[in-house]
């Protein structure tokens, strides 16, 4: 079922098996959002985000789970500017997507993707949906 909000993670099929990074520092939004993905047939790696140590914000040019995922999903609540800035130099590797939290019928977090930079040249950034999908 379609609501307003967008599609239920239970209407979602994969298309194949990859593994996606959980970036929350709520243990409990990680766990739920970590179920939302493997309900899909996909491997999860999890992390609490900056509030501990992070080879980006530390001066790093790559993550290592980066390196060991096809995607990167980041509770937008555990952002700040400066990683914001990081993550989008560092989505070279990989998409970054960026995630408010919201709850299922069953009280439930679940992740609601609002924007993906993509990757591609580092002059060729896309944050965001295509215009096509805009409705331009």
């Amino acid at each position: 079922m379609v609501s307003r909000h967008g599609p239920r993670w239970s209407d979602v099929r994969p298309a194949r098996s990859r593994t996606v990074l959980i970036v929350s520092a709520d243990p409990a939004i990680r766990a739920d959002w970590v179920r939302c993905f493997e309900a899909l047939g996909m491997r999860t790696r999890r992390c609490v985000g900056p509030q501990v140590l992070c080879v980006l914000l530390e001066g790093g040019r790559r993550c290592p789970l980066h390196e060991e995922t096809d995607l990167a999903v980041y509770d937008k609540s555990a952002l700040t500017p400066e990683l914001i800035l990081r993550l989008l130099r560092a989505s070279r590797s990989i998409p970054i997507a960026f995630a408010t939290d919201r709850l299922d019928p069953a009280g439930r977090h679940e992740p609601f993707i609002t924007s993906v930079a993509s990757h591609g040249r580092a002059d060729d950034y896309c944050v965001g949906l295509p215009a096509a999908q805009l409705g331009r």
